[in-house]
């Protein structure tokens, strides 16, 4: 029985390859004779094709003008026209306002530099004080991810113009720098932005961010244009609080990077189905506790 089952899985394997293999020559078979067709109607248009006989109808006397048409012709195609004239004016016109933007960028860094190539925070409060913007506010946080800035409170002059750059070609004063921050659309670049904001939080070549400023950043980073995690504010609380004093000094790059997953696992899902033998980090689990016991809290006391 065995036996026979064995050569009739032979049999179906044998068959279900033959008829792939059918398959696969069928669709070849196919495209080669397409192909064919399409070579020898190709050939059918060449040979068909009318070729130009040589006038032979025109008068000798003729021959001479007709060159002369041909040569005007020819010599007024090769001439420089106006039209050429008048992109060479564009090309030149558009040099010099790439030429002027740059210039104007040049200037507004050297207001607030120390040095022509570095902004420190001495300069950074100075143009924030002319944008009318705290120092602190979103905006300020996302002229800083425009300009990939690399270390808090600090921009080079090549960081400082790439961010002009991004935000608009027109940006060269305060006035369209302060509009631009304010109209920006940061959703398409939201998780760079997000994974940009930890790492430049870390201060004094730290590896990890201080929890005070992690909290101070999350709310910042969630502040406008970026919708707010439901937990959020729990969340935060419960760092701040650090009820039974587990709390961490420092807040690790894993731990950043995976809330918004663990924030909209819970939105989704509730504190009930959290696991905890699951890969979170250790921090979301004393979390998750506490909030589970805040409601048994809540419960117990409306009995």
């Amino acid at each position: 029985m065995s036996h026979n089952n064995n050569n009739n899985n032979n049999n179906y394997n044998y068959s279900s390859v033959s008829t792939k293999h059918v398959k696969k020559k069928a669709k070849q078979d196919a495209s080669e004779q397409q192909s064919n067709q399409y070579r020898h109607s190709y050939r059918q248009m060449n040979t068909t094709t009318t070729t130009l006989e040589p006038r032979r109808d025109l008068p000798l006397h003729k021959i001479p003008e007709l060159l002369a048409k041909i040569t005007g012709t020819l010599s007024s195609t090769l001439s420089p026209s106006s039209d050429t004239k008048q992109s060479s004016l564009f090309t030149s016109s558009s040099s010099n306002c790439t030429s002027n933007l740059f210039n104007h960028r040049l200037e507004l860094f050297k207001r607030y530099s120390n040095d022509d190539q570095l902004m420190s925070v001495d300069g950074i409060l100075r143009l924030c004080n002319d944008l009318s913007l705290e120092p602190d506010c979103y905006e300020v946080l996302l002229f800083c991810f425009v300009c990939r800035a690399k270390q808090m409170y600090s921009l080079t002059k090549d960081e400082f113009l790439l961010g002009l750059k991004t935000l608009g070609n027109h940006v060269d004063n305060l006035l369209d720098l302060r509009t631009s921050l304010f109209i920006y659309d940061i959703l398409p670049f939201e998780d760079e932005f997000y994974t940009w904001t930890y790492h430049y939080g870390l201060i004094d070549g730290q590896r990890c961010v201080t929890t005070q400023n992690a909290i101070s950043l999350w709310r910042l980073f969630y502040s406008k244009g970026i919708k707010k995690p439901q937990i959020l504010e729990q969340w935060l609380n419960y760092l701040e609080k650090d009820t039974n004093n587990e709390i961490p000094k420092t807040i690790t790059c894993d731990t950043w990077t995976i809330f918004p997953q663990f924030a909209k696992f819970i939105e989704l899902n509730g504190y009930q189905a959290y696991d905890d033998n699951e890969a979170w980090p250790c921090l979301f689990d004393g979390f998750v506790e506490y909030q589970l016991e805040q409601q048994k809290t809540m419960s117990s006391s409306m009995d």
